[in-house]
């Protein structure tokens, strides 16, 4: 039997609460700790650090796991997002390896998001000045890490899949009952190793991490959760626009009033719109670019063809095509309807100068 002698386990909640969130003044509001630049214990570039360094406040203790007690987090990030991390400490205690996927099972069952969501929301009236545009959004997006620093044995990351590949797949996958060999292999089809004895698994639900330096890791992987949040929020977003704009432009051509515009209101809302999806994406994909070293960079890779970030990506610059689709249709309207407008006024100051000559 192989038993855990050291390790952590880690469920994140990331959250939308505003447009941007202001971390000097957030400071002046709370205390917070700076998140840590990367460590460059695998040889990371020194220049790929936080631009703006998110900020880390306590919330108190978490409720007992497996007979440990916990404690809660929360990282402010200046796009406006925020990760609320419960963690558990697998120390001063012999946990069998055999025994993840049971503990993966009562973590997932524990109702964690709706005690994150009440710790955000009060987060969120206690630094309310500090955030623009203040608005905690529906959307949640959650994330399980399982940290082994140390084993009762020493195993290299390819006997560690050989001999425990079955419990870190059920573990992965956060169910009781053994999975299926095909279901197997595609839990554990996403696998990252720097050194022979370490090696990182990434799933939809879960990462498990077997190394001693898991903060690099953790912290890409906490970034990606926040990441595949900002690409659901936007996506969302999008899609209430546009079942909007779909009726609007389907009305008949409106035409303008003297000294006032169609459309006026649709047409800056809808500029503003494409900006301000395409700022914050831009936002959060800077923040991820800080990260990245080959092998980072590989974990990038492996954890973002999980949550398929791709497909989201490709789907929001459909959408956006769609949105400036809408905006050239309207704002075309609004052309010609001011050059039939002009046209008409042209014919009828003709017709009062023939009437005026006539008479």
């Amino acid at each position: 039997m192989t038993n855990i002698v050291k390790g952590q386990v880690v469920a994140l909640f990331a959250f939308d609460i505003g447009w941007e969130i202001d971390l000097p003044q957030l400071r002046s509001l709370t205390t917070t700790v700076s998140a840590q630049p990367i460590s460059r214990k695998k040889q990371t570039p020194p220049y790929l650090q936080y631009l703006k360094p998110p900020q880390i406040l306590s919330l108190g203790s978490a409720p007992e796991l497996f007979g440990s007690a916990g404690v809660i987090q929360a990282t402010a990030f200046d796009f406006g997002a925020v990760s609320i991390a419960f963690r558990w400490p697998l120390a001063d205690q012999t946990l069998l390896l055999d025994a993840l996927p049971q503990l993966s099972r009562e973590l997932y069952e524990r109702g964690l998001e709706a005690q994150a969501r009440v710790l955000v929301e009060q987060l969120l009236g206690k630094i309310n000045p500090a955030v623009n545009r203040p608005e905690l959004a529906e959307l949640v997006e959650d994330y399980f890490l399982f940290i082994i620093e140390e084993l009762d044995h020493e195993y290299s990351a390819e006997e560690l899949l050989k001999k425990h590949g079955a419990i870190l797949a059920q573990t992965l996958r956060l169910e009781n009952t053994p999975l299926s060999p095909a279901q197997q292999a595609d839990a554990l089809s996403q696998s990252v190793s720097y050194y022979q004895n370490d090696l990182v698994l990434t799933d939809w639900n879960a990462a498990i991490i077997y190394d001693r330096d898991y903060e690099d890791t953790a912290t890409v992987l906490e970034l990606l959760n926040v990441e595949l949040l900002e690409a659901r929020y936007i996506d969302a977003r999008l899609d209430t626009h546009i079942s909007r704009y779909a009726n609007l432009v389907r009305k008949r051509t409106v035409w303008p009033i003297p000294f006032r515009t169609p459309y006026l209101r649709e047409i800056q809302e809808l500029a503003e719109l494409r900006i301000e999806a395409s700022l914050l994406d831009e936002r959060v994909d800077n923040a991820l670019k800080l990260i990245g070293d080959l092998y980072l960079a590989k974990l990038h890779t492996a954890a973002a063809k999980r949550f398929y970030l791709q497909e989201w990506e490709r789907g929001i610059a459909h959408k956006l095509e769609i949105i400036s689709e809408f905006y050239q249709l309207l704002t075309d309207r609004v052309r010609n309807a001011q050059s039939h407008t002009l046209e008409l006024i042209i014919i009828l100051l003709i017709l009062v100068e023939l009437v005026l000559a006539l008479f």
